[in-house]
C-alpha cells in the first residue's frame, strides 16, 4: 500500500499536501508483531494518516481530471467558436467582394452607356454640320451661277477663274468622300474671284458710260449740221443693221462717216435730225422673242436698258448706227416696225446668230423713234 502511494505522488508532485514534511516509513521498517491467535491487531497511526493522504491525493487527482475535462471541453467551444466567427468573416469578406463586383460592372455598364451617347451626340453634331455645309455649299454655286450671268464683260479671265471655282465647288457635292473641311475650303475659295468678276464688270461698265457719254456730246454737236445737209425726203423703206459677231454677209455695206457717225459706222440714209426719243423697246424684245418661238427655241426674259435707249436715240438723231461697245446688235429701219427690223437681221449671218443664241436667258434693249425711223440697240447675256 505504501509503495502504491508513493507512486501517485511520483506522478501528481504538484498534488502533494504540504503538511508532509518527513519521508514516509518503510511499512519493512516496522518491528515483526508476535501474532496472537483470535486478537486483531489495531492500525498504527502512521498507517491511518498514510491511508488518509492516499485518499486525499486520488480525490486531487479526480478533481485535476476534472477539470482538465472541463478545460478541453471549453477548449473544443472555444475552437469552435472561433471556426464560427472565421466562417463568418468569410462570408462578409465575399459578400464585400461581391458588392465590389457589382460596383465595377455597374460602372462598366454607365462607361458604355455614356460611350454610346457620346457617339451618338457626335454623329448627331455630323450630320447637321454636313448639312449646313452641303446647303451653303449649294448657295455658293447658285450665286456664282448668278454673278457669272451679270457679268457678261468682266473678261474671260475674270469669267474663267469664276466658274472654275464654282465648278470645284459642284464636283464635291456630288462626291461621296469629301470631308468637311475640304468642301468649306472649296465654298472659301469661291469668293475672291466672285469678287474680281465683279469688279472687272463695274470698271466696264464705268468706262463704257463714259464713252457713250462722250459720242452723245460729240453726236449732240453736230446734229444740227448732219440735219441741214441731208434731204428730208422719206426714200422708200429699207434698213441697216450691225452685229459684233463675225458674219458672211451684212444688211448694209460700210459707207463713208457722215457727220457725227463714228469712223465704221453705217449711214441710214434719209435719217436723223434732232429730237429722237425712245420708242419700241418692248416691241423689240417680243418681235425677237417671236421669232425665236418661231424656230423652237426658247423665250428669253426682256429688259429695258437706259444705256442702249440713250445710244438709240444717239444714232437716230445722228441718222446713221454703229455700236457702243455693250450692244450685240444694232439697226435702223424707216418704217419704224419692230418686226421688219427683225427680219432685217434674220437676212444677215451675224445678226441671226446672235438671235438664235442659246447660251443666254436674256435680252437688254434699246429703242427711238425719229421722223418714222426706228433705231434698235440689243445685249444677249
Amino acid at each position: 500500500m505504501v509503495k502504491d502511494t508513493k507512486k501517485l505522488l511520483d506522478v501528481v508532485p504538484s498534488q502533494r499536501p504540504s503538511v508532509i514534511s518527513a519521508p514516509v516509513p518503510v511499512v519493512d521498517d516496522v518491528p515483526t508483531q508476535v501474532d496472537v491467535p483470535h486478537q486483531r491487531t489495531a492500525p498504527s497511526p502512521l498507517v491511518e494518516e498514510t491511508a488518509a493522504r492516499i485518499a486525499a491525493v486520488r480525490r486531487s487527482v479526480w478533481v485535476g481530471l476534472a477539470a482538465g475535462v472541463a478545460i478541453a471541453v471549453a477548449a473544443g467551444g472555444g475552437v469552435y467558436a472561433a471556426e464560427q466567427q472565421a466562417q463568418t468573416a468569410r462570408a462578409k469578406a465575399l459578400e464585400a467582394d461581391l458588392r465590389v463586383d457589382q460596383s465595377v460592372q455597374a460602372a462598366a455598364r454607365d462607361a458604355v452607356v455614356e460611350r454610346q451617347t457620346d457617339a451618338v451626340v457626335a454623329q448627331t453634331a455630323y450630320v447637321s454640320s454636313r448639312a449646313a455645309a452641303t446647303a451653303s455649299a449649294q448657295a455658293a454655286v447658285d450665286h456664282a451661277n448668278a454673278v457669272l450671268f451679270v457679268v457678261p464683260n468682266a473678261g474671260d479671265a475674270s469669267r474663267t477663274a469664276l466658274a472654275s471655282a464654282s465648278g470645284a465647288v459642284g464636283t464635291a457635292l456630288t462626291a461621296s468622300d469629301v470631308s468637311l473641311a475640304s468642301l468649306r475650303s472649296l465654298v472659301a475659295g469661291v469668293a475672291a474671284p466672285e469678287k474680281a468678276a465683279v469688279d472687272a464688270q463695274v470698271a466696264w461698265q464705268a468706262a463704257e458710260t463714259a464713252r457713250i457719254a462722250a459720242e452723245q456730246a460729240a453726236a449732240a454737236a453736230a446734229a444740227q449740221a448732219a440735219a441741214a445737209a441731208r434731204s428730208t425726203t422719206k426714200a422708200p423703206t429699207r434698213s441697216t443693221a450691225r452685229s459684233t459677231a463675225p458674219t458672211s454677209g451684212s444688211a448694209a455695206a460700210p459707207v463713208a462717216p457722215s457727220v457725227g457717225i463714228p469712223s465704221g459706222g453705217k449711214v441710214c440714209s434719209g435719217s436723223g435730225g434732232s429730237g429722237a426719243g425712245e420708242s419700241s423697246v418692248s416691241a423689240i424684245g417680243s418681235a425677237i422673242n417671236a421669232y425665236r418661238a418661231s424656230l423652237g427655241l426658247s423665250q428669253l426674259s426682256v429688259s429695258r436698258s437706259g444705256s442702249l435707249v440713250s445710244h438709240a436715240i444717239t444714232m437716230a438723231n445722228a441718222g446713221g448706227i454703229w455700236h457702243s461697245g455693250g450692244d450685240n446688235i444694232v439697226a435702223c429701219v424707216s418704217n419704224g416696225s419692230a418686226s421688219s427690223m427683225v427680219s432685217a437681221w434674220s437676212r444677215s449671218a451675224g445678226h441671226d446668230a446672235q438671235m438664235r443664241r442659246t447660251d443666254v436667258s436674256s435680252m437688254s434693249v434699246g429703242g427711238a423713234g425719229l421722223n418714222g425711223w426706228l433705231f434698235g440697240a440689243v445685249r444677249f447675256s
